[in-house]
């Protein structure tokens, strides 16, 4: 049983990684400073140097966590879909739930980027290939007829166009007063139509 402290402890920590991240998704990777991380949760640069030893690590246990909530869903969500399919899918509900777009597969997809170009702690950057592999398995399971090397470009060319789709969202939601759902929507099947083009 969790104790109150330990549950505390934990919000705190998950709340410094979300915040890493939004700051991330808001103004690129620049912006995800350990004093903007703090000032958006409120807590000191000490609290925050408790729990992570630099921001490369907050964004990495926020990408470890995503993908851990994300691999218990692959097995049973949109089953009969294709992998393509299946990350179109999930891309389309992002853009319909502001709310859960930060905990979304796609967030991690757009801040990918900022992850790999950031060092990380030994611990931290384990934790995060093990919960990858889970990923990666679990897509296995559902096409066995393809290879984990096949299974792994294809969820490399499927988070691509996650990726750009919701750049491409941002972008046009910064110069536009309102972008519609039937937009948002044009511009995820878009991308997938693309990669599904590609011979």
């Amino acid at each position: 049983m969790t104790s109150l402290r330990e549950e505390k402890k934990r919000a705190t920590r998950q709340a410094m990684a979300d915040a890493a991240a939004r700051l991330v998704l808001d103004g690129g990777a620049e912006a995800a400073t350990a004093s903007g991380i703090t000032a958006a949760v409120g807590v000191s640069p000490r609290t925050f140097h408790n729990y992570f030893s630099s921001v490369s690590d907050a964004l990495l246990s926020f990408g470890t966590n995503v993908l851990a909530e994300f691999s218990k869903e692959v097995p049973t969500v949109f089953p009969n879909s294709s992998i393509s399919e299946f990350f179109e899918q999930v891309t389309l509900d992002a853009t319909e739930n502001e709310g859960k777009e930060l905990h979304s597969i796609t967030s991690l997809f757009t801040i990918g980027e900022a992850l790999e170009n950031l060092s990380h702690t030994t611990e931290e950057r384990q934790q995060f290939q093990v919960v990858s592999e889970q990923v990666l398995e679990a897509f296995h399971q559902r096409v066995p007829d393809k290879s984990r090397f096949e299974v792994a470009v294809i969820l490399q060319a499927c988070a691509g166009a996650a990726a750009v789709s919701m750049k491409e969202i941002h972008r046009r939601s910064q110069v536009e007063e309102s972008l519609d759902a039937h937009t948002k929507h044009e511009i995820v099947r878009t991308a997938f139509a693309a990669v599904r083009a590609i011979d």
